[in-house]
């Protein structure tokens, strides 16, 4: 979606609308999206970026209230901050946020891990995709990729096109090949029309979405292919674009669920009818016992020797044949008759629900299926989720929902200690969240001196302090799980929640803690104990 020539464009767009506007904030409302507020001239703007790799992309959008609860601010140290330039690196995908501070925001867009960075003094100060990791390490530095003057006459003709120019947009490459029949050009014509083509995007940009929702800046006479939408700028092309993309897995997604679970639903009730079209056989069964009964009832006055578990008799019904009949151990011939009389009972009531529940199975076979044509026919995520809204009782008589709901991951670890749950972070952001969720009278502990997960003693209804072994345990857990793993003892320190306090300016897990004590502990594996 952002190509090296599509960020050519954005780079101006962006530039014209945020440059000396301040950062205001920086949240993430959905898994892989940052949203960058900028207040500029008392309008605001958001800076949307994406780093999914299946629809990465950079763009500026109106502004939108940002999500006042369960959400966490990224590069806290921007706040204020002016932005003074905004540059795209020679012939790569790295675009960098100016401010006056001395910072930047550098934002990757290509490989299969875009990120951007906060980058203060040459070193990577923080990152919105794994922080911890990438802390003082060496910003991205361009690639610039090798344009060959001689492009090999062996290769297909789309791969001598990326040789003469490696930035093109591949997916677009042979719709191009197709239309122009590049195929049955020699290579000095492929290299030809490879410079027009790349001038066409340097100087001729037409930017549009194809039907097919992928993002192009040629005119049809480049690529006749019929669009969704012609923009204005670049811009609005890549948010309609990256909009249309999300929507359209977000309605994938759901379809998907919701038929997967249909077609379940569908194959069991098949199995139900096809079990219940059986129940002829039941009302053989029950026939069948009911004449052992009869048999056995006519020997009744027969002792059975102790131990008999079967016996063979003469069925007067078929010609005197021999039939076997198992026997309940321990029991008279007449006892027996009587078994085989409940079972023929039984079997015969079996075959009369079959056959009440086996029309009513069988309309529930025409919703299911029913339901599953309407579902499949559906090209809207908004007309989706109404269609779940509009079918949700007989969705959940179905029960859609109950066993198929995907489990949240808690953003941090739990574990019990007597009575008290204990949680412990799993990262600097997920150490931020877990304090900020905690009760101001539950007992928070850290690692003195080194870092480590923030952890938590849950204290529900309780004012006081835990009993002592409680907190020591907490805190041997809390030596775990920090860079004193490997000593004999650690100082951990403890207080109330509300004497923990973040402060200004300081990056993601940092806490500053009043009215602490300290107790040295040896650190402990939690799941050696739970």
């Amino acid at each position: 979606m952002n190509n090296f020539y599509t960020l050519i464009y954005l780079k101006h767009e962006i530039k014209e609308k945020i440059q000396g506007g301040k950062f205001s904030r920086a949240i993430s409302p959905h898994k892989d999206v940052l949203h960058i507020y900028i207040t500029r001239n008392k309008e605001e703007f958001r800076l949307i970026f994406s780093t999914d790799p299946r629809e990465t992309a950079l763009f500026w959008d109106r502004y939108r209230p940002p999500k006042k609860r369960n959400v966490i601010d990224f590069f806290t140290q921007l706040v204020g901050n002016k932005v003074t330039d905004i540059t795209l690196a020679d012939k790569d995908r790295l675009v960098t946020v100016y401010f006056d501070s001395e910072q930047k925001l550098l934002f990757k867009l290509f490989s299969g891990r875009p990120n951007v960075f906060l980058v203060e003094d040459g070193r990577v100060f923080d990152a919105f995709k794994n922080p911890e990791e990438l802390k003082d390490t060496n910003p991205p530095v361009p690639e610039v990729p090798e344009f060959k003057e001689e492009i090999s006459p062996r290769r297909s003709a789309k791969n001598q096109m990326t040789e003469a120019n490696p930035l093109l947009p591949r997916n677009l490459l042979p719709l191009i090949v197709e239309q122009h029949q590049v195929d049955e050009m020699q290579p000095e014509e492929v290299k030809a029309f490879t410079a027009k083509l790349t001038h066409a995007l340097k100087e001729d940009p037409h930017p549009r979405v194809l039907k097919n929702g992928d993002f192009c800046l040629w005119s049809n006479e480049w690529l006749d292919m019929p669009h969704e939408k012609e923009c204005g700028t670049v811009n609005d092309c890549v948010s309609f674009a990256y909009k249309n993309a999300v929507h359209l897995r977000r309605l994938h997604n759901k379809k998907e669920d919701v038929i997967r679970f249909l077609k379940r639903i569908e194959h069991q009730s098949e199995k139900r009818i096809q079990k219940l079209q059986q129940a002829d056989e039941r009302l053989e069964r029950a026939e069948k016992y009911k004449k052992y009964g009869h048999l056995l009832m006519t020997h009744a006055h027969e002792e059975l020797p102790i131990g008999t578990d079967e016996i063979e008799l003469k069925d007067i019904y078929e010609d005197n044949q021999i039939v076997t009949i198992a026997l309940s151990e321990g029991h008279d011939l007449a006892r027996n008759a009587e078994y085989y009389y409940e079972k023929a009972e039984d079997a015969r009531t079996s075959y009369q629900k079959a056959k009440e529940r086996l029309p009513d199975e069988r309309q529930k076979l025409e919703k299911i299926r029913q339901l599953e044509q309407e579902a499949d026919s559906i090209e809207r995520l908004p007309n989706m989720e109404s269609w779940v809204k509009s079918n949700q009782s007989i969705l959940n008589e179905l029960g859609y929902g109950s066993s198929e709901d995907k489990q949240v991951s808690s953003p941090y670890r739990k574990f019990k200690v007597g009575e008290y749950e204990v949680w412990i972070g799993k990262s600097a952001r997920s150490n931020d969240k877990l304090t900020s969720l905690a009760h101001k009278e539950d007992i928070w502990l850290h690692v003195r001196g080194v870092s480590g997960s923030h952890t938590v003693i849950r204290m529900g209804n309780r004012n006081n302090f835990p009993p002592k072994q409680v907190i020591l345990k907490a805190a041997g857990f809390a030596a775990y799980y920090s860079k004193a793993k490997g000593m004999e003892t650690a100082p951990v320190m403890y207080t109330k929640v509300k004497y923990v306090h973040k402060p200004k300016g300081s990056p993601p897990g940092a806490a500053a803690a009043d009215r602490e004590e300290v107790v040295m502990v040896p650190p402990v594996n939690p799941k050696d104990i739970n």
